[in-house]
This record gives C-alpha cells, sequence and structure tokens, in this order.
C-alpha cells in the first residue's frame, strides 16, 4: 500500500512540476528533517543518546520526526503489535541462515530496497524467541547503493554503547564481506557489513528475523517529487559514436575504496561503471550519474580493473580503456624485533588480513628514517620475518615494515606500521 501511495504522490508532484511548480520536494524528506533533529542535544551523532535503550532512542526520535511517539509492542525479537494506530508493519523477512551466504544478501538488500523507506523503524533479532538477542534502528536514508541507519546502544570502535550515532551499510560492501565489518584507514566504520550476522551468530539464534514498521500517514508529511519526463518531440537520439568514455584516471586510494574520474560526455544521463576484481575474480557494477565515482566495499590489497561507458537515455557508448589498479594493503603491524646474536636483528611481523604481493621493511639509524636507512623487499607474501647481518654493534635500529601489491610492473604501497627500536648486540 505504502508503495502505491508513493507513486501516485509522484505522479501528482511530476503532473504539478509541469506547471511551474518550482520545489523538487513537496514537504521534504525524513533525512532533511532527521538531519535537523540531529542537531538537538541527545540526538547528536557521537554524543551521549537521550536514552541507551535503542528502542526507546528510536521512539524519542518518531516523536520528533512524526510528533507522536513509537509507542509499538515489540515481541518474539522482531514481530510488532501496533498499539497505537499510528504504525503499520510494510515488511517482514526471515531465514533460518545462521551464516549469511551470497543468497541471503541480496535477499537482504532487496528486502530494505523494497519496503523501506527514510524515516522507517526496523526491528531485528534471533529467529528463535528465546534466544533474547535484537535491536532497533531508525533508517536515515537509503537507495540502491547503500543504507543508513540512525541508532543507539550499539557499540562500535569509536562509539560507546551510550552514544547515539549513524552508520552505513554499503550493499557492494556488505555483498563482499557479510561477516566482516569494514573500517576506514582512520580505524572509523566505513560500511558495517555485519550488523546482521551479529544476531545470526547468537547461540541457538535459529536465523533472524527483521520487519520494518512505517508511520501511516507519512506522506502528508514527507514525500519527494520526480522531475517529469520530456515530451516525446523534445526526445532526441543521440549517436553511439558520441558517447565514447575517455580520460579514465584513478585520483585516490585506500584500502576500501579507490576514487575515479573521466572526461564528461556530452548528452551523456548516465556511466555505467565495471569493476572487475582480478585477485578473486569477482564482477560487481554501479550506475552514476556524475563523470566520477568511489568504489567502495573493495578487499585490501586486491588487483581491479575498471572500465566505463556513458549512456543517453537507451543509447549505449564504446566502453573506455580499462584501468588496472589496487586499493591499499592494510597497516602492518611488527609483531617483534630483537638482537639475536652480534650484530644481528630479527624482525618478525603479523600476517596482513587483507591480501598483499609482499613487504618492505625498513631500518634506520634515526627516528625519522632519513640517515642510515636499510631497505629490504620481501616478494614472498608468506614469509613474515626477515634476520638482517653485519649492523653496527651497540647502535640502536628503528624498525618499520609495510605490505605492497603488485600490477603491470607497478606496487601500491600500504601504511607503514608503527616503528620498533632495537639495540644491536
Amino acid at each position: 500500500m505504502k508503495k502505491v501511495i508513493s507513486v501516485l504522490l509522484s505522479i501528482v508532484i511530476a503532473v504539478t512540476t509541469l506547471f511551474g511548480a518550482t520545489s523538487v520536494y513537496a514537504n521534504g524528506t525524513a533525512t532533511d528533517k532527521l538531519e535537523q533533529i540531529e542537531t538537538i542535544s541527545g540526538y547528536i551523532p557521537g554524543q551521549t543518546a537521550v536514552s541507551s535503550n535503542c528502542y526507546t532512542f528510536v521512539s524519542k526520535v518518531c516523536q520528533y520526526l512524526y510528533g507522536v511517539p513509537y509507542a509499538e509492542g515489540l515481541y518474539n525479537n522482531y514481530h510488532v503489535k501496533h498499539n497505537s494506530g499510528n504504525y503499520e508493519t510494510t515488511g517482514i523477512y526471515t531465514s533460518p541462515k545462521t551464516v549469511p551466504d551470497s543468497q541471503f544478501v541480496e535477499d537482504i538488500i532487496n528486502f530494505f530496497v523494497s519496503n523501506a523507506s527514510a524515516g522507517d523503524i526496523v526491528h531485528y533479532g534471533a529467529l528463535n524467541s528465546n534466544a533474547r538477542k535484537t535491536h532497533t534502528v531508525m533508517i536515515q536514508y537509503i537507495d540502491s547503493q547503500k543504507m543508513e541507519i540512525f541508532h543507539s546502544n550499539y557499540a562500535t570502535a569509536g562509539y560507546s554503547s551510550s552514544a547515539c550515532h549513524i552508520d552505513t551499510i554499503y550493499w557492494q560492501s556488505m555483498r563482499e564481506n557479510p561477516t566482516r565489518t569494514i573500517y576506514d584507514e582512520d580505524g572509523s566504520i566505513y560500511s558495517m557489513n555485519a550488523i546482521f550476522y551479529s544476531t545470526m551468530k547468537v547461540a541457538n539464534s535459529g536465523g533472524i528475523g527483521i520487519s520494518i514498521s512505517h508511520f501511516k500517514n507519512y506522506d502528508n508529511l514527507y514525500t519527494a517529487g520526480v522531475n517529469p519526463a520530456p515530451a516525446e518531440d523534445e526526445t532526441t537520439t543521440v549517436p553511439a559514436g558520441e558517447l565514447d568514455v575517455t580520460g579514465l584516471t584513478v585520483t585516490s586510494q585506500g584500502c576500501s575504496k579507490i576514487d575515479f574520474e573521466w572526461d564528461e560526455v556530452n548528452d551523456a544521463t548516465k556511466y555505467y561503471v565495471d569493476v572487475n576484481n582480478k585477485t578473486k575474480g569477482t564482477n560487481f557494477n554501479k550506475t552514476v550519474t556524475t563523470a566520477d565515482t568511489n568504489i567502495s566495499g573493495l578487499d585490501p590489497g586486491n588487483v581491479y580493473e575498471i572500465k566505463v561507458c556513458a549512456y543517453s537515455g537507451n543509447v549505449k557508448g564504446d566502453y573506455s580503456t580499462p584501468v588496472v589498479t589496487a586499493s591499499k594493503p592494510k597497516k602492518e603491524a611488527v609483531r617483534s624485533a630483537y638482537s639475536s646474536g652480534s650484530k644481528k636483528i630479527v624482525t618478525r611481523w603479523k600476517k596482513l588480513s587483507g591480501s598483499c604481493s609482499g613487504y618492505q621493511l625498513q631500518l634506520s639509524t634515526s627516528k625519522n628514517f632519513k640517515s642510515g636507512v636499510i631497505t629490504k623487499t620481501i616478494t614472498n607474501k608468506n614469509k613474515l620475518s626477515y634476520t638482517r647481518k653485519n649492523l653496527k654493534k651497540g647502535k640502536y635500529y628503528y624498525i618499520r615494515v609495510r605490505g605492497y601489491t603488485s600490477y603491470d610492473d607497478e606496487k601500491i604501497y600500504g601504511t607503514w606500521s608503527s616503528t620498533k627500536s632495537v639495540k644491536c648486540r
């Protein structure tokens, strides 16, 4: 019913636009309102939440968002009994699986994209009602690429359970790592992929159950307009030969994402970005409307081939010349460094959780690695130690290591590890 109403509203707004309406949004979006709420004490991301109970927190958000609290009854971890008459269930998903395989991930993505809107309330928990595990969140934003959630009482790196925070689940990142949340190089969450798996792996969970609740008068408060399609006599056909993409370039690289840009194509209405993971032999794609994008949810230290083509309506141009590049390996960590005998130092490091082609190690007689630098490249990615001989006895050496990934006679290096210091015997 919700989808039917939304479609009808879109048609009405589109017609209004044809006759001179000046705004795209009739009353703004729930996301707009949530961003205003998030400036209020108790609702500011990263700060102490108005309630450390996830259900109560969302209820209080609803008080601001809809003018009425979310006072519905929750039972069996994820089912909802609608006590107030202000909300309705628009979708229920259950799975007896306790490990998320590829089909589960696609089912979850389709479930949310088909049934959820910004401002909806999500309950999820163990399918077995005897395994008391549940969590409640507010959907901040959702589209075919990602879902943002606003919630509390969920401790993660950088947030205590008493804080409220906004987290993102990039669908492609979840596809590639459904049991592992991905972090940026600064330690902040990039994509909270494992949020549903955290319940599925509970002892005797029996699987997972999810429900979505929607405010009944939603469309009276928050409606999104759509731009009307051009009239038939305004439709033009662009020759495919005028849609070729050139200038595809890497602009930045990280462990889990790579940024690209290319020359803007006149008359292009969208671009199709094809991503081939050459390390794993997997492939995915995304559609964008601007001449740049970031490919997110990548595996650290993997080699990728990227190509882009442009569309004008249904007319497709040729793909660009492919660009081969790699995501950075994860930051390495030196496990130990010690002087094992006369003029020798042994360094051992931890195996990377992601992929790499090998390691680079440096020893220096200065803390800033400006003098007396010895660099060793280790091409065997399974070798996790190195012994350096003929060093200066009684001298302190500073040691660091990093991983690298090779592609097309190029190397991309990860971040240097923290430095260890050893006095050579």
